[in-house]
């Protein structure tokens, strides 16, 4: 079950990492689909609590909507719209430190792991990444991915879908 205070601390240990560049939503919720995946597998519990709906563009937090408008509510982020050559991009721009407290040091070693391997990638290739997991793969369109195939990354599973 989502944690709304564990979730808005990872938002916002996201947001001012500077292993991580140019932050839109797309970006943060893949970057959180492949923290949860990473934490299943090495932790066996997902950091988020999240769970995740397939969309066209990858997976998306379930309550990550809701608990991202609460967050601009209480001005913990702004949300900045920008327009960069072909595309736009919701900017999410952290206003407070996160609360890393929250977190176990194991917890903020494999978030920090991630946002290392792929917090300098694009959105699109991130997108273009989450569809090679089997969990997204093979889950029915607007309908929960299933935890258990989020164990099996595209990394675990070297001759493709």
């Amino acid at each position: 079950m989502v944690n709304d205070n564990k979730f808005q601390a990872l938002v916002l240990h996201i947001g001012n990492s500077p292993l991580v560049s140019n932050l839109g939503m797309t970006k943060l919720w893949k970057l959180i689909y492949f923290i949860d995946s990473e934490a299943l597998r090495e932790l066996g519990d997902s950091i988020s609590g999240s769970d995740f709906i397939k969309y066209e563009h990858g997976p998306v937090p379930a309550k990550g909507e809701k608990i991202i408008q609460k967050m601009q509510k209480s001005e913990a982020i702004e949300i900045i719209q920008e327009k960069f050559s072909s595309y736009r991009i919701s900017r999410i721009v952290a206003r407070i430190n996160s609360s890393d407290d929250i977190f176990s040091a194991v917890e903020i070693a494999l978030i920090d792991k991630i946002l290392q391997k792929y917090g300098q990638f694009t959105a699109a290739y991130l997108s273009e990444l989450s569809h090679r997991e089997p969990a997204w793969y093979f889950a029915e369109s607007l309908q929960k991915l299933k935890p258990d195939l989020m164990l099996y990354g595209f990394e675990e599973d070297p001759e493709g879908l």
